[in-house]
């Protein structure tokens, strides 16, 4: 090889093609009671080729590779490859973890690939021979051709810049790519013989071949569009991956120029390419409450449709990491604020840069959708019967309601679209959806944080809200904002992020977002609820217990107002002892932070003042407090400390209380509704509804939401769904 300035200038992103040449599979380390002892991963009847699979056959490969180039145990090329894969498995212990900046996605065939058992004999570990009549059943996929992504990023998860350092990925990604030799289980025995091919060319495209490889090709990609049985033989593999190993061979003879910017001599003190070495630097801190009265402003819609899985980061409990059901704003925020940040102009930089900081940016959590209908969490005062009468559809009891028998309701989304019957039970009248969404389920192993690697003999559950689940938020925006970083050109375009824990996975964390103005119902429900979507009960289920029209409170004196709040995302309300928070002297406290004091109502009306500490069981409102009140931890990893941040105790989302509130701030408290109360508003928490009809509801009869309900028809098919 030589050294020279490349001739061709490469994207930030490019292709992965992998040809196995001989029976292969990842086990999942599972199988089927009866049937098989191991199964592979698949992507629905497909069998596929993980993204963090492919991130750690090409990170090894990567490694010698650099070494190699460098000709001596650290320099330039190996302190670019640690940049690149992220931190060093075999580190020293407590050196810094660095994050990568590779991110690969899902292998999966270019056309169908045929899977089936192989059968083999049990190997006895005590005494290394086969076990005496003890037979193996192993899923295997066969030869065929698969095709994935990557891409260049950087810390924030953008596609990086620097055209040096996407040329010298895109050359040691291809090395690395020709230095594999097997993937998956069972490569002592011959199996998951490969071919890797990583390149800015699509070499799944029969006009970049000979007449040979192309007519192979062609015999491999025959039945793309249909699920025969394949029509290309062992030949035909073998000489597609010969043509691709030429083919990328000749492609990468000269050796791009490597600064050495790119990497430091410390090899575990890495500097980005491209990164700022000055300038004005991302504050973090309080809001100072410039644009925090939130008057004014642009209130907008964020649509999310799930391409992949995404996780939505809850406390793990042993081995299984299972999403919440809704994302949290934490997760929309950076990515909305770089989309503002990068129409950044000269003069408003600082503006921009603090928008969080100084109030000028909000976001709610994302809510899952059914038929365009933003669900709510089912507020915590309702029931439901013990014995379903229908297999449908099913009835939410209130307060107000005779049934005293029903079970409370502990969790999913209430989606109000009224209809006159659901068609699965001619002549029955729904008002809409009530469930939870199904969660993704995928077995993977855990990661060792302080190397970055595979902990060995650790498995994890991963379950997450599905692919092709829609889902949205809501955006305030400061007229500062909207002016200094021209959002109005951000609204109605569809563009691509990546979201929540495992992100970097490439199984992971894709979606797709548009930003949108509010419509005429979301600004009228809005105005009349604080946050409440667009629709409504409406009929019988809608008149109030106490005759009053929705949304007019009971009024408690000539001065206050009774009113019901019921949360919409969790609320961080700080203790004054600094503890953890969440009682409702601190939800008080919170509103009075909030320049908006309320009293959360104890007693019931026709009951006589006394004591808290007199208060008996029977009292109404003492009991709404004590269980339509629950509570939810929340913790979170500080990237910046490499560890997690301390707990904190929330009001959960679904919880309902009544308060007191005078006639000159009730305005206030509807206005405050859409920003939320309490710590870290800006970041989804603290929103709640105002006097929502569904709390006055005797009953309500709504669908059961189903699985299809939640998933877009348009949804790539596949998946693990649960």
């Amino acid at each position: 090889m030589t050294t020279a300035s490349p001739t061709a200038s490469p994207s930030a992103s490019g292709h992965v093609t992998i040809v196995f040449t001989s029976d292969w599979g990842v086990s999942t380390g599972v199988g089927h009671a009866g049937r098989t002892h191991s199964t592979i991963e698949r992507c629905g009847d497909d069998p596929v080729v993980r993204g963090t699979v492919i991130t750690g056959v090409l990170r090894e490969q990567a490694m010698l590779a650099a070494k190699a180039l460098d000709g001596q145990k650290n320099g330039t090329w190996t302190s670019f490859a640690l940049w690149l894969f992220g931190q060093d498995p075999n580190s020293e212990p407590g050196s810094t973890p660095h994050p990568r900046h590779v991110l690969f996605s899902d292998a999966t065939p270019a056309a169908p690939i045929p899977v089936h058992d192989t059968v083999s004999l049990s190997i006895d570990r005590q005494t290394g021979t086969a076990r005496d009549q003890f037979l193996r059943f192993t899923e295997r996929a066969a030869a065929g051709v698969l095709t994935g992504t990557f891409t260049l990023i950087d810390e924030a998860g953008a596609e990086i810049s620097d055209q040096e350092a996407i040329n010298a990925a895109h050359f040691l990604l291809g090395v690395a790519g020709l230095m594999v030799r097997g993937i998956g289980s069972g490569r002592s025995g011959g199996d998951g013989e490969c071919t890797v091919v990583v390149s800015d060319k699509d070499y799944v495209e029969i006009g970049r071949h000979d007449a040979k490889a192309a007519d192979a090709l062609e015999r491999i990609l025959a039945n793309r569009d249909d699920d025969n049985s394949p029509t290309y033989s062992s030949a035909d593999v073998e000489a597609v991956a010969d043509q691709l190993r030429r083919l990328t061979r000749e492609s990468l003879q000269t050796i791009p120029g490597l600064t050495e910017s790119l990497a430091k001599s410390n090899s575990h003190d890495i500097e980005i390419p491209g990164q700022r070495q000055g300038g004005t630097q991302h504050q973090v801190g309080i809001i100072d409450g410039s644009a925090a009265q939130h008057s004014g402003g642009h209130h907008l819609i964020l649509d999310l449709t799930l391409n992949s899985p995404i996780v939505s980061y809850e406390v793990p409990f042993s081995n299984e990491i299972r999403s919440l059901d809704f994302l949290r704003g934490t997760v929309l925020l950076p990515w909305l604020h770089r989309q503002v940040s990068s129409k950044k102009q000269e003069g408003n930089e600082a503006i921009i840069t603090n928008a969080v900081t100084g109030g000028h940016l909000f976001v709610s959590d994302a809510l899952p959708v059914i038929e365009g209908i933003e669900g709510l969490p089912v507020p915590l005062t309702l029931k439901t019967d013990k014995t379903p009468t229908s297999d449908s559809t099913i009835t939410l009891y209130g307060d107000s309601s005779d049934n005293t028998a029903g079970i409370p309701i502990r969790g999913g989304y209430v989606f109000f679209a009224p209809k006159e019957g659901d068609g699965k039970e001619p002549g029955t009248k729904t008002q809409g959806w009530y469930g939870k969404p199904p969660l993704h389920g995928r077995q993977t192993t855990a990661i060792n944080h302080e190397t970055g690697a595979a902990s060995k003999g650790q498995l994890v559950l991963v379950e997450a809200l599905p692919e092709g689940m829609s889902m949205r938020a809501h955006v305030w925006v400061s007229d500062e904002l909207w002016e200094a970083a021209s959002v109005s050109d951000l609204l109605g375009k569809t563009r691509e992020a990546r979201l929540g824990s495992r992100k970097l996975t490439g199984t992971f964390g894709s979606a797709t977002c548009t930003l949108r103005i509010e419509t005429d119902d979301e600004r009228e429900s809005r105005s009349r609820f604080g946050n409440a979507g667009i629709a409504q009960p409406t009929g019988d289920a809608s008149k109030s217990t106490n005759g009053t029209a929705p949304g007019e409170g009971t009024p408690a004196s000539s001065d206050d107002q009774t009113v019901s709040l019921w949360f919409k995302s969790d609320v961080l309300a700080r203790s004054s002892a600094l503890g953890l928070g969440g009682s409702v002297e601190d939800l008080e406290l919170a509103f009075r932070r909030a320049n908006v004091p309320v009293t959360v109502v104890r007693e019931s009306a026709d009951e006589k003042p006394r004591s808290r500490s007199n208060q008996d069981s029977n009292d109404k409102n003492l009991k709404r407090i004590q269980t339509a009140i629950r509570h939810r931890r929340v913790d979170s990893w500080s990237p910046a400390d490499n560890g997690p941040r301390a707990s904190r105790l929330a009001i959960q989302a679904g919880s309902v209380v009544q308060v007191q509130v005078s006639e000159e701030d009730r305005g206030k408290l509807l206005e405050l509704a859409s920003f939320g109360v309490g710590e870290l508003t800006a970041q989804g928490y603290g929103r709640f509804v105002v006097d929502h009809p569904l709390l006055d509801c005797e009953s309500l009869t709504v669908t059961k939401a189903t699985k299809q309900d939640f998933i877009s028809s348009a949804a790539t098919k596949g998946g693990e769904g649960k």
